[in-house]
């Protein structure tokens, strides 16, 4: 049986009601496909509609209008309760912002999924691993506020792996960090994608980042627009 589509947009759109009685949209109807696996970057300006994709492809915001099919399960009309559910074992999510707990270690941080969906699977030896692999191996038992920009995205990356989503979203995932810091996130994110298998969206500003992903989707003003 081939696999349903990772994240399909049928017509989504997102608006809201001004003052004046208009409708201002913050994502016109908007229809792509992407495929289970794929690498696909969201490209666009502050304010073209980059986030907003991604809160509804994440089910954090409800779509105005049209369709939204995530991992082949039609997510539009889900009660709150049931897309969270969705995000929680079937999708990960990285922030620009961290959203790190600081009172917590970094091991803690990246267990924090488990324990909020009261997991009884040990995850420690996973956290472990995933935590070698983005070499912070030695900085499991830290404080995350000891921590640079750098590292505490690594820390991200793995909390929301943690528990083998099969689509990952990262909104402007290097957002916060230099240039150079930020190209060496990107690398390894990707890189740990393509080895746990699953689909990868980020949305960004940089061209030259865009250029990791298999695929580029260009926002303009709320709008997709051709390359």
């Amino acid at each position: 049986m081939t696999a349903p589509p990772a994240l399909v947009f049928d017509e989504a759109s997102k608006g809201y009601d001004a003052p004046d009685g208009t409708r201002r949209w913050a994502l016109r109807p908007t229809s792509f496909t992407i495929a289970q696996g794929a690498t696909v970057a969201v490209i666009g300006r502050s304010g073209s509609g980059k986030s907003t994709m991604l809160h509804l492809a994440a089910g954090i915001e409800p779509v105005t209008e049209g369709r939204v099919h995530v991992l082949g399960q039609d997510i539009t009309e889900l009660p709150d309760r049931q897309r969270a559910l969705l995000r929680r074992d079937r999708v990960g999510i990285v922030f620009q912002f961290f959203h790190l707990v600081p009172h917590l270690t970094v091991e803690e941080n990246v267990l924090l999924p488990a324990m909020i969906a009261g997991d009884r699977k040990d995850h420690r030896t996973r956290a472990k691993d995933l935590l070698r692999r983005v070499d912070l191996t030695d900085r499991a038992t830290d404080g995350v506020d000891h921590l640079s920009g750098g590292e505490m995205q690594r820390v991200a990356i793995c909390r929301a792996l943690l528990r083998r989503p099969s689509l990952l979203l990262a909104d402007e995932p290097t957002g916060n960090l230099d240039d150079a810091t930020g190209r060496l996130v990107m690398d390894l994110m990707g890189d740990m994608v393509r080895e746990e298998g699953c689909t990868l969206v980020f949305v960004t500003h940089s061209e030259e980042l865009a250029t990791t992903a298999d695929r580029t989707l260009h926002l303009r003003s709320g709008e997709l627009t051709p390359a």
